[in-house]
């Protein structure tokens, strides 16, 4: 039995030692592997963008998604944004770019990718869209052709909902603040107004019964 210990000793000191000969090997040829270099080096991204702006693949814009470097901007209208749009994208019409664009321009900062979409494959409004972005100096910017319809085919997170102009928000929040302040003003002023009125037939009631 002791005779195991020893042998299993032994191996581990002949894998040991073949390994330490094997880098030394290796180090010392012209033609030797970057080991160390490899090891350090990081995987590269599995999305290698193009410097030059252009049409970006669906597989490549879900990638770049859901490592959170790209920020999209539906190109269609508010309405057909409100029935639905990609999740977290950004509502920006061409025909509104002029209002809106300052407001969205800080959104952009620090992405990899601004990716312009809008829906069927001969819409020209990303295109458009994607124009403007370039002329106001907006870098990396790609268009999604029909990427609406191609998101949803492949049923990637989407939302609903409104999506007022920014330039535009302060403006709602304002009048949402200012409704919410006014509410227990109407309400207290109802409540007088129905206090009143119970008031005057409850007078008009006991004048009734008294003759």
């Amino acid at each position: 039995m002791r005779l195991v210990p020893r042998i299993f000793g032994q191996a581990l000191g002949l894998a040991a030692l073949s390994a330490v000969l094997a880098f030394a090997v290796n180090a010392a040829r012209p033609d030797g592997l970057p080991l160390a270099q490899a090891a350090a080096k990081p995987a590269p991204s599995a999305v290698q963008l193009s410097p030059a702006s252009g049409e970006i693949a669906l597989k490549d814009a879900a990638l770049l998604f859901l490592s959170g470097r790209a920020v999209f901007l539906d190109a269609r209208s508010q309405f057909e944004f409100q029935l639905g749009h990609i999740q977290g994208a950004l509502s920006l019409p061409p025909r509104s770019f002029a209002a809106d664009f300052q407001d969205i321009k800080p959104l952009l900062a620090g992405k990899d990718a601004v990716i312009a979409y809008c829906d069927g494959p001969d819409c020209p409004l990303s295109h458009s869209l994607a124009r403007h972005l370039a002329d106001a100096g907006v870098k990396n910017v790609y268009v999604l052709v029909n990427g609406w319809s191609l998101w949803q085919a492949e049923k990637l997170p989407v939302a609903k909902g409104a999506a007022a102009p920014l330039s535009k928000a302060p403006q709602a929040v304002q009048a949402t603040q200012a409704a919410a302040q006014a509410a227990p003003a109407v309400q207290a002023s109802k409540k007088g107004k129905a206090s009143a009125s119970k008031a005057k037939g409850q007078e008009k009631l006991c004048t009734d019964c008294t003759n």
